[in-house]
């Protein structure tokens, strides 16, 4: 039976599931640069993953992709039980893998990544409306904040540092501190600057071009920088470089999750993971002393 046009009209209806919209941390806008919006799973190696150069196994593989439109936005549309499966053939090396798409149930977790690291990933969880028909709550639509990466093509004259983190002192086999947060506050204790991460414990910090408050820029800029993380090191799967990334967990309305700003459960602060970095106006400060964890 149609629902929108009379019975002699062929209708075709297709309802939003869930509609993502990833948002640069900098620019505050869409991003622009193509990105990987996948469900999350286990993910089995595509085509990519034999001629990839990232050295490892393929951090989205098979797993089923949202959409991406011109738009810059990604949609999945609400689809019935798929009971055939789907055999996928590769080439190099000849593997063959059954996958089977059932019917997707809320809450969704999702994966973002990007292997050019122009952005750091993440794994949200979102819920969805239980009716299909529903307008909300929750919402149908999701802005998930990214946060840059160590390609991150930003402008010449930010005023921000790259930091390193690491799992004790020691520059003997060391090991990187991965999927950390970072905050930097000014004297006020105000937050100025964010910055997430990456696999290899190293991160992009760019301070809000308001970071030194009303009037004047007042030289020099010292903020105190401090690191979040896990209280261990957690071991990663051969088979998923994203095994231990967080997956952060939106229970309800209002979204505080998307922003990237609140912290992933567990994750804290220790006495060698934080200090004070002064600042220059319009450089990006590097081969700073690294940050590390005491554990």
């Amino acid at each position: 039976m149609n629902e929108f046009v009379p019975s002699r009209f062929v209708e075709r209806v297709e309802r939003l599931l869930l509609g993502i919209e990833p948002i640069d941390a900098l620019r505050r806008g869409r991003v622009a640069d193509r990105i990987d919006v996948a469900l999350d799973g286990v993910p089995i190696p595509g085509e990519s993953s034999w001629d990839s150069a990232l050295g490892q196994a393929d951090p989205v593989g098979l797993l089923r992709s949202i959409p991406r439109h011109d738009s810059c936005r990604h949609a999945l549309v609400f689809s019935p039980d798929i009971t055939v499966p789907i055999t996928i053939q590769t080439r190099r090396p000849p593997r063959r893998f059954v996958l089977a798409t059932p019917k997707l149930k809320s809450p969704l977790t999702l994966r973002l990544f990007d292997a050019s690291r122009r952005f750091v990933p993440r794994r949200i969880q979102y819920p969805i409306p239980a009716d299909i028909r529903s307008q909300g709550p929750p919402s149908r639509v999701r802005r998930p904040v990214l946060f840059p990466g160590a390609a991150y093509a930003g402008s010449t004259n930010v005023t921000g540092m790259r930091g390193r983190v690491t799992w004790k002192q020691a520059t003997v086999g060391e090991i990187p501190a991965r999927w950390v947060r970072v905050e930097a506050t000014n004297s006020n204790g105000v937050v100025i600057g964010r910055a997430h991460g990456d696999d290899r414990g190293e991160f992009v910090l760019i301070l809000q071009t308001e970071a030194g408050g009303p009037g004047d820029f007042q030289l020099p800029l010292t903020a105190q920088v401090k690191v979040f993380g896990p209280p261990a090191a957690s071991a990663v799967s051969a088979n998923d470089p994203l095994s231990d990334l967080p997956v952060e967990v939106l229970l309800a309305d209002p979204d505080d999750v998307s922003p990237g700003e609140k912290l992933p459960a567990g994750y804290a602060a220790t006495a060698n993971s934080a200090r004070a970095v002064t600042f220059q106006l319009g450089v990006m400060l590097t081969n700073q002393p690294k940050f590390f964890f005491t554990v």
